[in-house]
């Protein structure tokens, strides 16, 4: 009796971990198309067992859940979900119930929640900060393409129009003013700013030298030097190395790290006015400096605006740890791949920009994402297609998804330990996210390669999406793990669906999850795009009711997961 228990729970139910004799060919439900449609996790923790019984069940399209509202008082919530990277946009689906005994049962229409107004008309000077970021990022990313395609070579950049004052091989070799610049140590350089400036080139000063960056203040600016001091302890003690640990800096065949476009062993953090030409910009990481094209710095460059009272320390930090992502991320999978012998490719759009707003809040600066789940994402679940890979359609949302989604597989791999001192210990979501970026696949593809099958994958997380802050259930493997805090920024780091998280002003943010439609039958036609999940409640029903999806789309799956 109790193996046909276990075997009916496997059967029915996300099973991690159930013998092989149980349900599908590695205990999860059935596909009646011949597959599998439980998650493989490919190896998270393992103590993480699996779910209640009873409370979530996956099918694929065109078949049947039961569910049993003997009680009277059950809820649950329905989710249609693509998982397919390639379909269109509209994948239209039909939503059934219908009584799985002879009892008739009459049938209330369809209620839908409004919508909130769009952000653009509740909060229009951030709409508008947020199609600024938008428009840089798709600039940047072009410039990631164009780089991608130009052959490399790893050599010292001679910028000269200043005597040298002593040879150098690093900028250690050089004094607490200057950095080593073609074998010289300068205490200014020459940049070239064509790519982003009206002013072709410009003189900058080096202000701050430490053992990981130095700091070049443009010649006809001043930064304070409390903020010159802010931004380099900020950058030096928690923004490079959490970056790094989480993200890796492999070794070059050649010697040398990846990341270190001109070998002086240091990122230059580089401060003009210059940066907020293009569209407003906070800073960005321009992919030329690592080509030997004419407008190439031939360095391993960020870019970033002087602190100001319209853009604070706190932005710039979040953008730094956004584009030193970009930079390792680019350094490892193109840079380093082409020097190699490889063919190098720039990661796939939504996998790219997931990653950095990931890495914003694990370096502690992630307030501005949580604005970004509660204006953005959970009032447009439905409507956001995740895997996204045409630059022109970046979205605010798909990066707030991917962004969800890859702290849900980071914490399954095990996440990592935030130390008293700031450093990291990884428990194994440092070396999963480790393996994305040195992976020479790019999206699904190396998710699936690196955690196990992408579509599995979503099956958790969209319970996950569900389950996170109704206290229904404490099975890690359908929640996010608590909210940390931040030895260093005393910010928080994480994901909560529900829930109250301050935002990058340290105001209180409700979370309250995606919209949810409430459902009462017999049935609704909607569209989703791919890659994309809309929630149904349905309650208020007697007896047992079989609920049931059907569309064209092939990758296309259902989940009836209890909440009451």
């Amino acid at each position: 009796m109790l193996r046909r228990s276990l075997a009916l729970a496997c059967a029915l139910l996300l099973a991690v971990g159930c013998d092989e004799t149980t349900g599908g060919s590695d205990g999860n439900p059935p596909n009646p198309d011949g597959g599998d449609i439980g998650v493989k996790e490919g190896g998270p923790n393992p103590d993480i067992g699996g779910p209640p019984s009873g409370l979530a069940q996956f099918a694929s399209a065109g078949t049947d859940i039961e569910v049993d509202f003997s009680a009277g008082s059950e809820e649950f919530i329905i989710v249609p979900f693509s998982v397919s990277a390639t379909s269109a946009d509209a994948i239209d689906f039909t939503l059934k119930i219908a009584a799985s005994g002879s009892a008739k049962r009459s049938y209330k229409l369809t209620y839908k929640i409004p919508q909130n107004l769009p952000l653009a008309m509740r909060n229009p000077q951030l709409w508008a900060r947020w199609q600024n970021q938008l428009a840089v990022e798709a600039w940047t990313r072009k410039l990631r393409e164009a780089a991608a395609k130009m052959p490399v070579s790893k050599r010292k950049p001679n910028l000269g129009g200043f005597k040298p004052i002593a040879a150098c091989t690093t900028s250690a070799d050089c004094s607490a003013t200057e950095v080593c610049g073609g074998g010289e140590c300068k205490a200014q350089l020459d940049l070239n700013l064509s790519k982003f400036s009206a002013t072709a080139t410009a003189t900058f000063d080096v202000k701050r030298k430490g053992s990981i960056a130095a700091i070049l203040v443009d010649s006809g600016a001043t930064v304070a030097d409390a903020d010159l001091d802010a931004l380099l302890k900020a950058f030096e003690e928690t923004i490079y190395p959490r970056d790094v640990a989480l993200f890796g800096n492999p070794a070059l065949t050649s010697g040398g790290k990846a990341s270190d476009r001109n070998g002086d062993g240091l990122v230059w953090v580089v401060l003009t006015d210059k940066v907020s030409e293009k569209n407003n910009a906070v800073g960005f990481f321009v992919a030329t400096d690592f080509t030997d094209d004419a407008a190439s710095n031939k360095a391993d460059i960020l870019y970033m605006v002087p602190p100001s009272s319209g853009k604070p320390l706190d932005r710039i930090y979040t953008t730094m740890a956004h584009e030193l992502e970009h930079l390792l991320n680019y350094a490892s999978k193109v840079y380093k791949a082409k020097l190699d012998g490889g063919q190098g490719a720039i990661e796939s759009l939504w996998l790219d920009e997931g990653l950095a707003h990931f890495a914003e809040d694990a370096c502690g600066y992630g307030g501005e994402n949580v604005t970004l789940l509660s204006q953005e994402l959970f009032t447009s679940f439905g409507d956001t297609r995740m895997f996204e890979t045409d630059s022109a359609n970046d979205k605010l949302t798909m990066r707030a998804m991917a962004m969800t989604f890859l702290r849900y597989m980071f914490e399954r791999k095990g996440g990592v330990t935030y130390n008293s001192d700031g450093t990291i210990a990884d428990k194994g979501g440092a070396a999963w996210l480790q393996s994305l970026v040195t992976s020479d696949k790019q999206g699904t593809d190396n998710v699936t390669a690196s955690y196990g099958d992408y579509k599995d994958a979503m099956n958790n997380w969209i319970a996950a999406i569900v389950l996170d802050g109704r206290s229904v259930t404490d099975y890690v493997g359908f929640n996010y793990d608590p909210l940390v805090t931040d030895p260093v920024t005393g910010n928080s780091i994480g994901m909560i669906v529900r829930g109250t998280r301050k935002d990058n002003t340290g105001a209180d943010v409700n979370l309250q999850g995606p919209l949810e439609n409430n459902f009462s039958g017999p049935s609704v036609d909607e569209t989703i795009p791919n890659s994309s999940a809309k929630f149904f409640k349905l309650s208020g029903q007697t007896g047992k009711v079989k609920i049931s999806v059907t569309t064209q789309e092939s990758d296309f799956r259902f989940a009836v997961i209890k909440i009451k």
